[in-house]
């Protein structure tokens, strides 16, 4: 499971079949969380309950899951195609990772108003109307931390880690 550093109550995650089973730093692993090699990745924190055997894995706020591209840097771009002002100035490997972005974000439109829509009053469901509809209830971190706690999914896929596991898993 995943979850995101501003979740966290304390310094550790709880565990998610039984809160009161304890959590253990399990280790840590670089998630490559950057498409320009010169920027510095940030290591996502590792979590295991010692007695469901289950890992928990801690993204920085600011991290997109399994994206190698940051937070700030999607929204900066998808406020741009949104305006129709200039995309931000960004390498190859960027512009290639945010026009993946954005494309994985245009095939959760329906997946997006399905969890939102009650909050968001979606009539007509394009890539421009729901982002603005998004960025209304804040910046791209308040909005990955909203679909991850509340809804349990991401902004670009209903990642499997992001549900909790449940005893009965397998």
């Amino acid at each position: 499971m995943q979850t995101r550093q501003s979740l966290l109550k304390g310094d550790r995650p709880s565990c998610p079949v039984n809160p009161n089973h304890p959590i253990h730093r399990h280790g840590k692993y670089d998630p490559y969380a950057y498409c320009n090699e010169l920027q510095k990745s940030k290591w996502i924190l590792r979590f295991l309950c010692v007695l469901c055997g289950y890992t928990i894995s801690v993204l920085p706020d600011n991290t997109l899951p399994y994206r190698p591209i940051s937070a700030p840097l999607v929204q900066q771009c998808f406020d741009a195609k949104v305006s129709g002002k200039p995309e931000p100035s960004v390498t190859e490997k960027e512009r290639g990772c945010l026009k993946r972005a954005w494309h994985r974000f245009t095939q959760r439109l329906d997946a997006l108003a399905s969890v939102l829509g009650q909050m968001m009053q979606i009539r007509n469901r394009t890539a421009k109307r729901i982002w603005t509809q998004l960025r209304r209830l804040g910046n791209l971190k308040a909005i990955l931390h909203l679909l991850s706690k509340s809804f349990k999914t991401s902004l670009l896929h209903d990642y499997q880690c992001l549900r909790p596991w449940t005893a009965n898993s397998s």
